[in-house]
């Protein structure tokens, strides 16, 4: 038996610290809702948590980079030269983005009653080429997991661009800072907290609410300015020392002009580790499925890379004592099917009273 954690309590302790809250920080999908892992359990009734997190994520895509003979290929000396639409095909998708991204997060929750949480997220976005290309190619290296295309192009470089029938949807290269994402209310239902056999069940209901209409740079690469909605529900499970995870949903995304799909499915698998009360150690895998409309991806090589599902693995450290909240891990996509992003670091300060 775990140090820390009676045994009259872990029957019932079902929730855990709960998995990782990190989301899919894919560049073409950051202007939309998406889904973040949550623990199942809502705070207390009157109770507050208020937390800081930061994030470094770095995305290397080109679509080009196995294109059928008679298509574009981008090299380097395509990106000096300045890319354009001729790089790219005349139908269905192409990308390519070099990009690395700092997401500072607020996030605000409150207990209304015994099961019912409300929530408020704001985020802000940091677009750059960054420091971390060597790093990363280290790291890939060292478990023979290096991204083919990293050594093919200069490293800390940003080039964002993204073209769909042979208009540009994205197409920038200048650096943004601290560029405010539209403002995320969720609301948290606890049906059950389980039992000895019964999980701890909870929904969870999202809304993303448009600043403005988001139309011009650089609010447009963290804003889609349009209503988003998410419905998630949530399962955990404690056997002995370990919390098994299960989350699943959809996002339903208002798209202009039909740019990109119109809902999002999720699904997460996670096993928490908790040493005793207050700490645990989380390893979770998230499936997403592709921003992207899929209508050319039989024909269109480039569209069969980009319209395939995202799988993330994640492995952290939760710790939460006498109000204090600490949450640190890493996140690396493993199925290279060139709609990823490598999250290099995740860590969560915060404060629950």
């Amino acid at each position: 038996m775990a140090p820390g954690i009676p045994s009259a309590l872990r029957a019932a302790d079902n929730g855990g610290l709960g998995p990782l809250p990190v989301r899919n920080l894919f560049p073409p999908a950051l202007p939309y809702l998406n889904f973040t892992p949550e623990p199942v359990l809502t705070l207390a009734p009157s109770k507050v948590q208020f937390s800081y997190q930061y994030a470094v994520a770095n995305t290397l895509v080109n679509t080009q980079s196995g294109s059928q003979p008679g298509t574009p290929v981008i090299t380097q000396a395509n990106v000096d030269r300045g890319l354009t639409t001729a790089d790219f095909p005349a139908v269905g998708y192409g990308a390519f983005i070099d990009v690395e991204a700092q997401v500072h997060l607020l996030r605000w929750r409150y207990g209304l009653t015994d099961s019912l949480e409300v929530g408020l997220d704001q985020s802000w976005v940091s677009y750059g080429g960054g420091g971390l290309d060597q790093t990363i190619e280290s790291v890939e290296s060292a478990f023979s997991a290096l991204n083919p295309l990293r050594p093919q192009f200069a490293r800390n470089g940003f080039h964002y661009f993204l073209a769909r029938d042979g208009k540009f949807l994205v197409a920038t290269e200048a650096p943004a800072d601290l560029v405010p994402a539209d403002p995320v209310l969720s609301m948290k239902w606890n049906w059950t907290q389980g039992g000895n056999i019964l999980p701890a069940i909870s929904l969870r209901l999202t809304y993303k609410a448009p600043l403005d209409n988001a139309t011009s740079l650089p609010r447009s690469l963290v804003s889609s300015g349009s209503d988003d909605f998410g419905y998630y529900l949530l399962f955990s499970k404690a056997i002995g020392n370990w919390v098994v995870h299960y989350q699943t949903g959809e996002t339903q995304l208002t798209v202009r002009n039909h740019e990109y799909a119109s809902s999002l499915e999720h699904k997460l698998f996670g096993l928490e580790y908790r040493s005793d009360r207050n700490n645990s150690w989380v390893m979770q895998i998230t499936t997403q499925s592709s921003i992207f409309n899929t209508q050319h991806a039989d024909s269109v090589q480039s569209d069969f890379q980009i319209s395939r599902p995202t799988d993330v693995f994640a492995l952290g450290y939760k710790h939460l004592r006498d109000g204090f909240l600490f949450n640190f891990g890493f996140v690396e996509d493993y199925n290279s099917s060139q709609n990823e992003t490598d999250v290099v670091a995740l860590l969560e300060l915060g404060w629950q009273w």
